[in-house]
């Protein structure tokens, strides 16, 4: 009875048991064989004001509509909303010829108790928070056609609960600037901010900024501390600031400088009311402060005089003209630019080139170590000709690029392409096979010509799990293509959570009011950068339908070594690991492992839902060999080093 027992018992294991009884993959390493030197830039991020990255974003500004430009709903501009309690008599009305741009806002207190007036809850009116106790700072400018008193308020979303409130005596006559300070005595995640005449008066209203104290700027900067700092914990290492967003006639970064307030709205390519109060020298403050290398793009139609006077602003000292405005802009000391782009997703013709040889002569000869990047757009296209897909621009030969490479030649500089890839599937990695044959064809139509491809956009149209495996396999897929690639970024980088009016659903950091959180792709990223080793080296896989896709990486000392391992197919893989030249006696191992349904994303309810897990692995019994299974569409990392425990 026993035994027959013990038999069942078997036979069930056998049935529900989750083991893999037969290897199907196998994977050797060649510890010693070091493949190339990989770039500490391969985890970085595309930012652009698309989906309101930045104005409703990253920029701490909280109220949208600053300018008030937006088309009038009830003689109210846009993005503001109407207020009027009591039996007041007044009107709301726009005022044409702003304080600057095409309308202001007028309020207007005839008689009668109560108040007129406006407000305003941020982003596509999907509300303010406000932290209990903590100061919130403000700037308006105004003018009175006669004496009023104007109230600022912090209020809940339907204006009956105030939480802040302070006024200020105003004079007749023209523009002025008011500040205020506001501190609420509750804590409000769906709030307003409120402008009201409770008396009578006539104020007209050109410009309005709130944001929170020193408490919630990341280093003093106008940017949101809570997302600087979980873009920090991504591990990012590059961000590139670019994409359509600069391709609109009127981004221009001369109205990126001076007072924010006095910085001109523009139609904007994601936005038609667009905000300059973040702009090109900002970024570049927000990845000093980060840690970021900047790469900032600029519009193929800036002037060469332009481009001079910028490189003057970003790095000259500060007693030079230029480098005095960016110092009363707050940045006394020099940017520390090193790489500039041109263009962005550009047909790479002769009209492309005029204007590229243009700027770069200049852009040369004020500063020498400036790497430029050409903005080209490669995309999903192995090089054939035509170059083209559907909404891509035209590129039918690669003339222009062989000018551009002559020009790098000729001057003894580097010269880097831009190209953008799709992320979408975890097979797709869309666009690798085409880059790998775009980089030898660079190299042979110009001898000598000192080149590199940066991918500035893994581009995708979602941000699930499936979109993480997409962005694992062009990463893994990268490190092996070797040293022609110095930069990989993943767009975009942000996402206001349900605010998407423009298409790309692809945020890596997803954003609220009062809440951050990371999605899939956000930890992919993750655990590339920390567990980053410079060398790569020779691996071999052979997997059923080569689902299972490969790298491994070792430290200088040849003491840490890493298999990078993506697993694109549903069921697990057991592999046979082979170490060559490596020993796995006396070493702990370490697994950081990433798997979830493909449609997996993390919401604010459940922002961790889906993260990767780390454990440590047993012994192998063998020196040489390791026996492990991958789990069904994961995305898997382990890490091989000394055992400090022992002696």
């Amino acid at each position: 009875m026993t035994r027959m027992l013990t038999l069942l018992f078997v036979s069930l294991l056998l049935v529900l048991s989750p083991i893999v009884w037969t290897e199907e993959a196998h994977i050797e390493i060649f510890a010693s064989d070091v493949q190339n030197t990989l770039s500490r830039f391969l985890t970085g991020a595309c930012i652009e004001d698309v989906n309101h990255e930045i104005y409703g974003g990253l920029y701490t500004q909280m109220i949208f509509g600053e300018h008030f430009q937006e088309p009038a709903i009830n003689n109210v501009s846009g993005m503001w909303g109407p207020v009027q309690q009591g039996d007041v008599q007044g009107q709301l009305s726009i005022e044409s010829n702003g304080f600057l741009g095409r309308q202001s806002q007028r309020l207007i207190f005839t008689g009668g108790s109560g108040k007129i007036g406006i407000e305003n809850k941020s982003l596509n009116r999907w509300g303010m928070h406000f932290a209990k106790e903590k100061p919130y700072e403000g700037l308006l400018w105004l003018k009175a056609a006669t004496p009023a008193t104007l109230h600022m308020a912090l209020e809940n979303n339907d204006g009956s609960k105030q939480l802040a409130e302070t006024s200020q005596t105003l004079i007749a006559g023209d523009w002025q600037s008011l500040e205020f300070s506001l501190t609420p005595n509750a804590t409000e995640i769906n709030g307003r901010f409120s402008l009201t005449l409770h008396d009578p008066g006539d104020v007209c209203i050109g410009y309005a900024f709130l944001q929170p104290g020193l408490w919630g700027r990341f280093k003093n900067l106008p940017d949101r501390k809570d997302v600087a700092e979980f873009m920090i914990a991504q591990g990012l290492t590059v961000l590139r600031y670019g994409g359509s967003m600069i391709n609109a006639p009127e981004y221009r970064w001369k109205k990126m400088i001076g007072p924010r307030a006095k910085r001109p709205p523009y139609k904007g390519t994601w936005y038609p009311y667009a905000s300059n109060g973040w702009g090109i020298p900002d970024f570049l403050s927000f990845c000093e402060a980060a840690g970021f290398l900047a790469i900032p793009a600029f519009n193929m139609d800036e002037t060469p005089q332009d481009m001079t006077d910028f490189i003057e602003y970003a790095t000259a000292p500060p007693d030079s003209p230029w480098g005095q405005k960016r110092a009363e802009d707050g940045h006394p000391k020099p940017y520390p630019l090193t790489h500039l782009q041109l263009g962005n997703e550009e047909a790479v013709n002769d009209h492309y080139w005029e204007r590229f040889e243009s700027l770069a002569k200049t852009i040369w000869e004020k500063a020498p170590g400036i790497t430029l990047v050409v903005g080209d757009f490669m995309y999903s296209q192995p090089i054939i000709d035509p170059y083209n897909f559907p909404g891509a621009p035209t590129i039918t030969s690669l003339a222009a690029h062989k000018k551009i490479l002559e020009l790098a030649r000729t001057n003894n500089k580097e010269v880097w392409f831009d190209v953008h890839i799709g992320t979408e599937n975890p097979r797709d990695a869309v666009g690798l096979g085409g880059i790998h044959s775009f980089i030898k064809t660079l190299g042979e139509i110009v001898h000598g010509a000192r080149y590199k491809v940066a991918i500035f956009e893994f581009n995708s149209n979602s941000h699930q799990f499936h979109r993480a495996l997409g962005n694992a396999v062009a990463i893994t897929e990268i490190e092996r293509l070797g040293n022609y690639i110095p930069v990989a970024c993943s767009a975009n980088a942000l996402q206001p959570y349900k605010q998407n009016d423009n298409g790309w659903d692809q945020g890596l950091v997803f954003l609220t009011p009062s809440q951050v959180w990371g999605q899939p792709p956000y930890y992919v990223t993750q655990m590339v950068s920390r567990h980053y080793q410079p060398k790569q080296i020779r691996t071999s896989c052979e997997s059923p339908d080569n689902t299972l896709i490969v790298n491994a990486k070792r430290s200088e000392d040849g003491k840490i070594l890493l298999l990078q391992a993506v697993n694109t197919c549903e069921q697990p893989l057991s592999a046979s690991i082979i170490l060559h030249d490596h020993s796995l006696a006396n070493t702990s191992l370490e697994i950081t492992e990433y798997t979830a349904p493909l449609e997996a994303l993390n919401t604010p309810e459940a922002p961790q839902s889906f993260l990767p897990k780390t454990r440590t692995l047993e012994p192998p019994q063998k020196e040489n060999e390791l026996i492990h299974t991958f789990p069904g569409y994961s995305f898997t990392l382990v890490q091989c080093q000394p055992n400090t425990d022992k002696p």
